[in-house]
């Protein structure tokens, strides 16, 4: 079974009608059309204007969307949340029972992850900014907006309906709200039949969404959490790619990595990604820091999962998952650009100091070459069963 995340109070009040709309609606209208939204994905409910089904679009919204240079993958909005708002808290005095459970859920899904910012439920101290969270009986699905001049979207509305299918699908549809007021667009924008079994394109090549690097450019069923339509199978986790987008929009300040080897030369990312992973520099630079997208959420601990993303934004590979080159030349990370970071100190937590090793999805560990350096001793590979002096790396957290 498959749902919408906005559902239908009456087909024929959600969509523009033949009449003069107030000026500022109207205004919203216009601008939704000249950034690329086509006309039959706009919908005015009273005076509110909704893109994509359960996107409410202010007029500040909108006007931005006319501010940002085009681009031809979209999927966030050109409105992100800014860096004032380090906490993002929610209102959720309307839930209760399963729908309070399902909202801790949804709200953990992003506390867990190492952002700009962080996000409570109330009450709590601190918070930045607040968001509303309320519960429509008659609805199965849900309702949000995009962010506008610096904050989130102010409210999330919920359908009570949604109590049929349980815990998981409320978290789901909750987490999928929460991402559209903080600029996600739906991932199957393009083609809204991917999740929804039909329907058609939410918008193409304008200014209201833009891909978003490191992710997929295709859409599957079940690849993410905004996708346009939820099943009644949902997990109401995040998936990789999700994880992925999160980090690349709002990174944590001073989330990168670097590596010294055994004879003080540090791994480099040659020309800053889309070439090979040398080991041969003197300093650490751009070309020197890498992100890192920690797949298990949270704090950075021993043995995690990372993906290590170069200057330019293409991620790390261990080619085959291991037994040859590492090069940093991946749009997309998958299994050959994991590794577990290995604290050889045995601490959990990781501090600038600590001799580490990286060892790619098929369990062998990234050497640098005679222990780094100039010509061939600067090669890097990830063909070694064990961890010794040339394995080892001391770690720069930065």
């Amino acid at each position: 079974m498959k749902g919408f995340i906005l559902a239908f109070v009456a087909s024929s009040a959600l969509v523009v009608g033949c009449g003069e709309q107030p000026a500022q609606t109207q205004e919203i209208v216009d601008n939704l059309i000249q950034a690329g939204f086509p006309a039959n994905d706009i919908q005015v409910v009273g005076e509110t204007v909704y893109v994509g089904r359960d996107a409410e679009v202010s007029l500040e919204a909108s006007r931005e969307m006319l501010e940002a240079p085009t681009s031809e993958e979209q999927y966030r909005t050109t409105n992100l949340v800014g860096p004032a708002v380090t906490k993002i808290c929610v209102n959720g005095a309307a839930f209760t029972g399963v729908f309070s459970t399902a909202l801790n859920l949804a709200i953990q899904n992003y506390s867990e992850r190492s952002l700009r910012f962080s996000m409570a439920r109330t009450p709590s101290t601190g918070c930045s900014f607040t968001i509303n969270a309320n519960i429509d009986p008659n609805m199965n699905g849900g309702v949000a907006g995009f962010p506008a001049n610096g904050l989130p979207f102010g409210s999330i509305t919920i359908g009570g309906l949604l109590s049929q299918y349980g815990v998981d699908v409320i978290e789901h549809v909750i987490t999928h709200e929460l991402g559209h007021t903080i600029g996600f667009r739906h991932s199957d924008y393009y083609n809204r039949t991917i999740s929804c079994g039909t329907g058609g394109n939410e918008g193409t090549a304008g200014v209201g969404a833009i891909h978003i690097p490191g992710t997929p450019t295709n859409a599957v069923v079940g690849g993410s959490i905004m996708n346009a339509c939820f099943r009644s199978s949902e997990t109401g986790e995040f998936t990789g790619s999700d994880v992925t987008a999160l980090l690349a929009m709002y990174p944590r300040s001073g989330a990168t990595l670097a590596f010294r080897t055994a004879t003080g030369h540090f791994l480099v990312a040659e020309n800053g990604g889309g070439s090979f992973v040398g080991a041969d520099r003197l300093a650490i630079s751009t070309w020197e820091s890498f992100g890192y997208v920690d797949l298990n959420g949270g704090e950075l601990l021993n043995n995690d999962l990372i993906n290590l993303r170069a200057f330019n934004g293409q991620f790390v590979t261990a080619e085959n998952g291991g037994g040859g080159v590492v090069n940093a030349n991946r749009p997309v990370a998958q299994g050959w650009e994991s590794f577990r970071l290995v604290n050889i100190e045995g601490r959990s937590r990781f501090q600038t100091g600590d001799r580490v090793a990286l060892q790619a999805s098929n369990g062998q560990y990234v050497v640098a070459e005679n222990g780094g350096g100039g010509g061939y001793s600067g090669a890097v590979n990830a063909d070694r069963p064990a961890v010794g002096a040339w394995e080892t790396f001391v770690l720069f957290m930065q």
